[in-house]
């Protein structure tokens, strides 16, 4: 089979972009087999090896024992896992199909892959400094997700902001806290509420002021010990408001008291000073330690309004102790309200005490396996059907409570299979030959109590055994039957049936329906709890809920309090960043400047001393051969010549080293150059030289004092070749705006509309124009001429860029 090439491609790779996929192309590489070329070979077909195109192979070959460089232009160099980078394109996809700039070689390592990948290679001091602006500018992804009640929270990077903040870090761990714990609280099941919904006031006008109080007082026959006072809120939906928490009041106070007049009562709780807030469906639980009465009252200082109207309502109100509600099944003459708005079943004071709310059954955490006891199907709903609890032993029982099934195959059925009339009886033998009947609902049908438990009070009364006999069963399907998740028996504040031994006229024995699990410890959802514990559970949910709703805005107050800071820092360190930046720009200005200068010094000094000391030899050699006689006259004659054209030279060397010295930089050092110059090339003339103090100071470039210099030389040049004066003026100086320079003399002058040979005064204008000024000649045949050259000052910033 033939075969190819197989090479990684390194950080020096840059292979070009090439149709096809990079896996079905072939790469001939002349370099193949030989000595430092290494490679794995796929197999292909011999049709396929030669229908794929050839390509040039730049490897490069090194000697064994070094890091070789593979072929670059490899197409199995090309397979360097792009697919792996998040966003890159599959192994099998066109190269054409690449973004821009992101050729394979972008995925290698190594200085050469990041500039093909970024195109120019960026230096880390930019990026690192990129990184921390972008990092201070708080540019770190910050997600906050709220929390809704059963929601998991999204996840949430704070990025510097966490940093940062020890605030938002104990945010985040304690919202993780609370989802942990989350699962572990018990909560209220959906759709509870009953037909009897519970007990309602008769609606006041909010016109009314000011209100009047309302009540509702409870006797509980006796004196007792009451643990704590639950307040039920009621859930009744008027148009497209919620109803959770309807009618609950707004201010209100809990007493119990010993006499109905309840002058010597304890106030367990006192909300009239503030609003209370609506609890919506939580339950209000009022604990009261070692409090005990026969009178429980709630007063309503201020009610609940909605539509322009005020009532107070609620779904039930509890009284417990040891577990139980001593309020449970109270007769209607023990109940006790200010004024009540009956509405046959659903509103009505009997409300208050049935057992009926939105709570359903206290309930734990953990899930159940089975699901109840149930009775054979029949066919019509009159048929009788019994069930019944072996206690044991002959107990007092307190309470019998029954609590209804829910099938998982009928989920929307609550309450499935109760008895629509029925009977509880207790007796002390197992043929029930002399029951005593604890309830009778034999008369009228019993509405739904969904999940509800239902309680019955055994006042006083010892049995060994209790059963139930339904009269009338609930419709399933085309038949019927009696169906009931848990009975409980209650005697000294405990369930003395959990576990004991239960038998029926029939019964469905399957994996979740048996009567050994009537009385197994769960309904048909949960485990289940007593009311004190589920009570502070709920409690407990309801809080973290309320808090894991409250986390999110507090971390986005924190967050901004947090970028506010970082806005802050980063403006400081931003401006820190700036600072050091400039000073380090301009100790490197310095730096080169010092550098520069100290270059120019050594220059000016070697020119000096070598090619002055030269040309000072020259003068010197020249002049002594030319005033050797015994040299012929045109001999001496070139040596003359030789000696001023060194001496000129020498004068012009001057000038430079003159010019290179970086302490000669102003404007008074430019007038003594121009004196000593006027000194020099005038000594013939009488002349008088003028320069301006106020503008000594300046500092000038050295193109300025270059330009400068050579017009003046030019010009003195021109006066002493063609003026003949007998006398000449030069003033230097300026204003604010220009520098000026003047020549005058009393020469012969000249024409300014002849033409003059040479190049001497275009020169001059055109050093004048290069420095941004002007020339001005003013001269006439006999009476002398007068030169002024105007030129702006140069710019400070021109002073940093002096040429070399």
């Amino acid at each position: 089979m033939a075969t190819a090439p197989d090479i990684i491609m390194t950080a020096r790779s840059a292979a070009p972009p090439v149709a096809g996929p990079p896996m079905f192309r072939r790469t001939a590489c002349p370099f193949r087999g030989r000595a430092g070329h290494r490679f794995r070979t796929p197999r292909f077909s011999r049709w396929h090896r030669r229908s794929l195109p050839r390509q040039r192979c730049r490897h490069r070959r090194v000697p064994r024992g070094r890091i070789r460089s593979p072929c670059r232009w490899s197409p199995w160099a090309q397979r360097s896992r792009p697919s792996e980078l998040k966003g890159a394109p599959s192994q099998k996809a066109s190269h054409a199909q690449w973004p821009k700039r992101m050729t394979p070689g972008c995925f290698t390592g190594g200085k050469a892959g990041r500039a093909a990948a970024a195109g120019r290679p960026v230096p880390a001091c930019l990026l690192l400094s990129l990184s921390l602006l972008l990092q201070l500018a708080g540019c770190a992804p910050h997600t906050v997700s709220g929390k809704g009640k059963g929601e998991e929270s999204d996840s949430h990077s704070g990025g510097l902001t966490e940093i940062l903040s020890p605030e938002l870090r104990q945010l985040d761990s304690e919202e993780r806290n609370l989802q942990r714990e989350l699962p572990t609280l018990p909560t209220i099941f959906p759709e509870q509420q009953t037909e009897r919904i519970g007990y309602s006031g008769k609606p006041l006008s909010q016109k009314r002021m000011p209100q009047d109080s309302r009540f509702i007082r409870f006797d509980l026959g006796s004196k007792q010990t009451i643990d704590r006072v639950v307040l039920v809120p009621a859930d009744f939906a008027i148009d497209q408001d919620s109803g959770a928490g309807y009618g609950f009041p707004v201010r209100w106070r809990v007493e119990v008291a010993d006499e109905a007049s309840f002058e010597d009562a304890v106030v367990l709780a006192d909300h009239t000073a503030e609003d209370f807030p609506n609890p919506g469906l939580w339950p209000v639980s009022v604990k009261a330690p070692e409090v005990s009465g026969r009178y429980v009252r709630l007063t309503a200082m201020k009610l609940f309004s909605r539509g322009g109207r005020s009532l107070l309502a609620l779904g039930e109100m509890m009284v417990l102790h040891d577990g139980r509600n001593l309020a449970a099944s109270l007769p209607p003459e023990a109940i006790r309200v200010s004024d009540s708005d009956e509405v046959p079943r659903s509103w009505s004071q009997r409300n208050l005490v049935d057992g009926q709310s939105v709570l359903g059954t206290p309930s734990g955490v953990i899930p159940a396996r089975t699901e109840g006891f149930q009775s054979h199907p029949e066919r019509t709903p009159d048929a009788v059907k019994w069930v019944q609890v072996d206690l044991g032993s002959e107990l007092p029982v307190e309470e019998v409570r029954l609590l209804p099934a829910r099938a998982g195959g009928y989920p929307l059925r609550r309450g499935f299979g109760f008895p629509l009339r029925y009977r509880v009886e207790v007796s002390v033998d197992p043929d029930f030959k002399s029951p005593i009947a604890v309830s009778d609902r034999m008369q009228e049908d019993f509405p739904n109590p969904r999940e509800n438990p239902v309680v019955v009070r055994v006042p006083g009364t010892a049995a060994r055994y209790v059963r139930l006999t339904a009269a009338r069963l609930t419709e399933r399907f085309d038949d019927y039957i009696l169906a009931l998740a848990e009975l409980q028996v209650i005697s000294g504040g405990r369930n003395v049936a959990l576990g004991a031994p239960v038998s029926a006229l029939d019964s469905r024995e399957s994996g979740i329906w048996s009567t050994r699990f009537l009385t197994d410890g769960f309904t048909s959802q949960r485990d289940i709890a007593e009311w004190p514990d589920f009570l502070d559970r709920l409690e407990r949910r309801r809080q973290v809920e309320a808090r894991l709703a409250e986390i999110p805005l507090l971390r986005q107050e924190v967050t901004r309090d947090v970028l506010r800071r970082i806005s802050w820092w980063s403006t400081f360190v931003a401006g820190g960043l700036i600072l050091i930046t400039l000073v380090a720009l301009r100790r490197n200005q310095l730096g080169r400047r010092r550098e520069l200068q100290a270059l120019r010094q050594r220059i000016a000094r070697d020119v000096h001393d070598e090619i002055g000391s030269g040309l000072g030899t020259i003068a010197l050699l020249s002049q002594m051969a030319g005033a050797n006689q015994a040299h012929p006259p045109q001999v001496r004659q070139d040596f003359s010549e030789i000696h001023t054209l060194s001496r000129e030279i020498t004068e012009s060397l001057r000038d430079i080293v003159w010019l290179i010295r970086p302490e000669t930089r102003t404007m008074g050092d430019l007038a003594q150059r121009l004196r000593e110059t006027a000194a020099a090339m005038l000594a013939a003339v009488p002349h008088e030289f003028e320069a301006d103090p106020s503008v000594s100071r300046r500092e000038l470039p050295l193109e300025f004092k270059r330009q400068v210099l050579l017009v003046f030389k030019e010009a003195l040049h021109n006066l002493m070749r063609h003026a003949k004066a007998t006398e000449a003026q030069v003033r230097v100086g300026g204003d604010l705006g220009k520098f000026s320079l003047e020549l005058r003399d009393n020469g012969r002058g000249f024409d300014t509309g002849r033409p003059v040979s040479g190049a001497g005064m275009t020169g001059m204008r055109q050093r004048a124009s290069t420095l941004g000024g002007v020339l001005v000649i003013e001269t006439s045949p006999g009476m002398g001429t007068r030169l002024r050259l105007e030129v702006p000052w140069p710019k400070r910033r021109s002073m940093t860029k002096q040429p070399f």
